[in-house]
Formats: C-alpha cells, structure tokens, sequence
C-alpha cells in the first residue's frame, strides 16, 4: 500500500508540473481519443454544463476527490472527466471550483488502477496544452507543485508550441499576450518572466519556423 502510495505521487509530480513525457503503452484508442480533444480544443460547451446540472446538489461544495466520485458514478468517461477537471480548475466551468489535483490523481490511481490513471493523465494533458493562455494562467497558479517564481517562464516556453501549432499571427499573438498582461494584474514578475520565456523559446527554433515579425516584436529579450 505504501509502495502504491508514493507511485501516485510520483505520477502526480510527473504530469502537474507540466513537464510530461508521453505516457508509456497506452492503447490505440486512448490516442485517438486525446486527438479529438486537441484538435476541437478544449473548451467548456453544453456537455460540460449538462454534466454540472446532473450532479447532487452538493456537488459544488464537495471535496476534489468526491467529485470526482460523483462523476464517475455518473459513467462519466475518463478522457471527459480529465476535461471537466481541466476546465473547472481553470475557472472554465461556472460555480465549479477544483484546486486539489492530488487528492483526484489518488482516487483514480486507487479505485480506477494504474491503466485508467494514464488514460485520465494523457487526456487531461491534452485538454490543459489546448487551453487559451489566461486559462492556463489559473491553472497553473493552482498547482501545488509548481513554482509560483516560475510559472510565467514555464507559460512563455510553452506558448512557442502554440504559436506553431496554431499558426498565430502576429494580430492573434497581440491580442493573447494583451489578455494575459491583464490577467496577471499587479503581478508584473508572471507578466515579465513570460516574455523572457516566450523569447528564449523563440531563440530555439529554426530559421524559417517563426514569421520574421514575430521575432522582431517578441525576441531577442
């Protein structure tokens, strides 16, 4: 028990820190499933919503890990419940708040086993690198194990993925960049340590992969 114990840390660690390597042997089906989630975009709709209303009227008010019982015994799946977790704890999900990621990662570990855990993993990976930016603000800023000093860096660094990945212009990346100066309000560390790591992220690309003004307006910090 003591040995399945600190596995569930260890996990916990691994993916709330927001360094995960790929999960090890996970079925064909899991991927396909994490896919869909990155490629729509993980955001609150109506299914989100719906979830919500079906929950008991305690719902809101329960610790992390029974509400996650509460949607499991709904047959909640697995990869829509990494995603409500995801989007609650972001503040994506109206008067649903979750701050207790590891109390979560230990009831799946517990009562769902060590497969289902990484298919919870992987697809709550997926929903947290498609969320906006200011969402992953609020996210981050919940984890335990992250370092508030560093949280912008780690945002800025990760923003390169999604300015490839999405192909933003630079309109669009004004635009974000704007919103997350405003979500950091008097918090002009996050804000700073953001462009740094969005610049020094920048410096490692290839010649060619990051549109010249974009480099001009965010690199070389």
């Amino acid at each position: 028990m003591l040995i399945a114990f600190f596995f569930v840390l260890l996990w916990s660690n691994i993916y709330l820190s927001m360094s995960i390597s790929r999960l090890h042997v996970i079925k064909a089906s899991v991927l396909c499933a994490a896919a869909l989630i990155w490629a729509s975009g993980c955001k609150n709709n109506e299914a989100d919503d719906a979830t919500t209303a079906a929950m008991p009227r305690n719902f809101a008010s329960s610790s992390d890990s029974v509400k996650v019982k509460m949607l499991l015994d709904h047959n909640v799946s697995l990869d829509s419940l990494a995603q409500y977790v995801c989007l609650a704890a972001a503040g994506e999900i109206k008067n649903v708040n979750i701050t207790d990621f590891g109390q979560i990662d230990a009831y799946i570990y517990t009562h769902r086993g060590e497969k289902d855990y990484e298919v919870y993993a992987l697809a709550f990976d997926e929903c947290r690198k498609s969320l906006p930016l200011t969402s992953k603000l609020t996210l981050y800023k919940k984890n335990a194990l992250q370092d508030p000093d560093k949280i912008g860096y780690q945002l800025g660094l990760e923003y390169v993925n999604d300015v490839m990945d999405k192909k933003l212009t630079i309109g669009k990346i004004d635009k974000e960049v704007a919103e997350f100066r405003k979500a950091c309000g008097a918090d002009e560390d996050t804000y700073k340590r953001f462009l740094k790591g969005f610049s020094v992220g920048l410096s490692t690309r290839a010649s060619g992969e990051i549109q010249d003004d974009i480099l001009v307006q965010y690199g070389q910090r």
